[in-house]
């Protein structure tokens, strides 16, 4: 029966879920990111293969491949290394322009492909083993000095194959056309090149070459006897003078031991003379 005092009235307890709730995303965290809802029970947090995927996007430049800012980022990155590096090295070689301008540019991209190659494919090897770790059926982790296996169940495989499916896949895509891409145009300039030196023949510009034994004869005999090709090889030489006419000389003057080798000019080298 009532006894007519103030009564109140306690709201029932409220169940605590077993779940791990949602991480709040850390300061300066880019927007966007995966936040983990839960985790596997026995799988350390750092070795989750959701966390595994979070961590690859926060390192630098794996994040490039995840917007459509791909594409322009890559011809950002082989444009600086195209004018800061190969075209300054090519240049050393292909020096007369605007004669050996194809070469210069062939051989400058030749080595700006070749090193965003495996830039590319380091970005394909990251995001190939996070793809790898979301659809395996039981995730791997170390503890204790041991390497073992935890079984996913059936919330946590559905999960992650809707992660690597959303999320992974279309990167992985993405970074495959590009290193196609690459490639291609890699063969693409080693081909045009070969294609040049062919149409030019023997008149194309001549790169340092050292000759040998029989080669060698061949070579001296050849300037000996046939006037056009030496003509020729006088006029390629010619090309890397100077306006008053100095500068040409043998390639071996650079050299104080080949100077030496060829004699003359008290040892200083046939030709050598300033």
């Amino acid at each position: 029966a009532p006894t007519g005092g103030p009564t109140s009235l306690r709201a029932p307890a409220l169940k605590r879920s077993s779940r791990i709730s949602a991480k709040e995303p850390a300061s300066g965290e880019k927007p966007g990111f995966l936040q983990v809802p839960f985790f596997s029970a026995k799988v350390p947090e750092d070795q989750q293969p959701v966390f595994e995927l979070r961590d690859l996007k926060s390192k630098p430049f794996y994040d490039w491949a995840a917007d459509d800012e791909y594409t322009s980022r890559l011809f950002g990155l082989w444009r600086l290394i195209m004018l800061l590096i190969s075209l300054p090295v090519a240049y050393t070689t292909y020096d007369q322009l605007p004669f050996e301008l194809p070469q210069l540019l062939l051989s400058a991209n030749i080595g700006t492909v070749a090193v965003m190659i495996p830039f590319v494919l380091r970005l394909r090897v990251g995001w190939a083993f996070v793809s790898t770790r979301l659809k395996e059926k039981a995730s791997y982790y170390e503890a204790q000095q041991r390497g073992l296996l935890a079984r996913k169940d059936r919330e946590t495989r559905l999960r992650d194959r809707l992660l690597e499916k959303q999320e992974v896949s279309p990167v992985l895509n993405r970074i495959d056309v590009s290193l196609a891409a690459l490639v291609l145009a890699f063969f693409l300039s080693v081909g045009g090149g070969e294609v040049i030196t062919i149409i030019e023949g023997e008149a194309g510009p001549a790169t340092l070459k050292t000759y040998s034994g029989d080669e060698a004869l061949r070579l001296n005999n050849r300037l000996r006897f046939d006037d056009a090709f030496a003509k020729r090889e006088q006029e390629r030489a010619s090309r890397k003078a100077k306006e008053d006419g100095t500068g040409v000389k043998p390639a071996y003057c650079d050299s104080r031991y080949y100077k030496i080798l060829a004699g003359g000019n008290g040892q200083g080298g046939v030709g050598c003379a300033e």
